[in-house]
């Protein structure tokens, strides 16, 4: 008997076991994205009951050094201290144009960050909010004693494409609040708390709303494991299909006469 001869039973066999590989790969896939969904739903319920919920205590001083970063990130609290004299930075941003009846400004601009001291001594930097790039240099740095109601932000992680920030003239492309602690000569918290944006919608700086946030947030999800699931299904069939036009042609190969 030929290779060729030999190689025909076994390849239906090792086609079958491929298929079925990708398949288990795109149920897989599918399923992540179904628990995804789930996690993302339970993240945005905790948004809105946040929303509507009295802001908690800043997390204490003494905590900081072992605070849960990931467990702590977007809860909704309250601070109050005394802004540092020039403690300032900026963070360049772009932020998308509102449509429709909210006219929030947007392009390009920056982050006002600034350093609050509080009453035990400890230093936290708030993101004041968004200001275009034409309008920022113009607005007031804050001083004298403030209470603010925000949200805390774990530090924003950098990628490749990151630019390189420059700490000189204190402006930066991440939230990050090491590093720009360390650009102002002080030591702070290791997160950062973003300023609820206040009544006037389009007062600068533009803090944020977590309202705003949950409507931003997309979770299509549900649509990436239809998807997976639907790639799957077509598979199998695309491979049913192809046995049986194999199981066919073996039998009218069968069926002919060589005479």
């Amino acid at each position: 008997m030929s290779g060729a001869a030999q190689a025909g039973p076994r390849s239906p066999r090792l086609l079958i076991g491929l298929a079925a590989a990708a398949m288990a790969i795109l149920c897989g896939l599918g399923a992540w994205q179904l628990q995804r969904r789930e996690e993302k739903g339970a993240f945005l319920a905790r948004l809105a009951a946040q929303a509507e919920a009295p802001p908690a205590s800043l997390p204490a001083r003494e905590r900081w050094a072992g605070l849960d970063l990931d467990s702590a990130d977007l809860t909704r609290v309250t601070a109050s201290g005394e802004w540092l004299p020039g403690a300032t930075a900026t963070v360049r941003v772009a932020m998308v144009r509102p449509e429709g009846a909210d006219r929030r400004p947007g392009g390009f601009g920056r982050y006002l960050i600034a350093a609050l001291r509080l009453p035990d001594g400890g230093v936290i930097l708030v993101n004041r909010g968004f200001a275009p790039e034409e309008a920022q240099a113009a607005l007031p740095a804050p001083s004298g004693p403030a209470t603010l109601t925000g949200i805390l932000r774990k530090p924003e992680p950098s990628n490749a494409f990151t630019p390189a920030p420059d700490p000189a003239r204190r402006d930066f492309h991440l939230r990050d609040p090491k590093a720009i602690a360390s650009a102002l000569g002080v030591e702070a918290a290791p997160f950062m708390i973003e300023a609820e944006r206040g009544p006037d919608r389009q007062a600068l700086p533009v803090g944020v709303d977590i309202r705003d946030m949950i409507a931003r947030v997309p979770n299509n999800h549900l649509q990436y494991a239809l998807t997976w699931f639907g790639l799957a299904v077509t598979l199998a069939g695309v491979l049913a299909a192809f046995l049986r036009a194999g199981r066919r042609a073996g039998a009218g190969a069968g069926g002919r006469s060589d005479l």
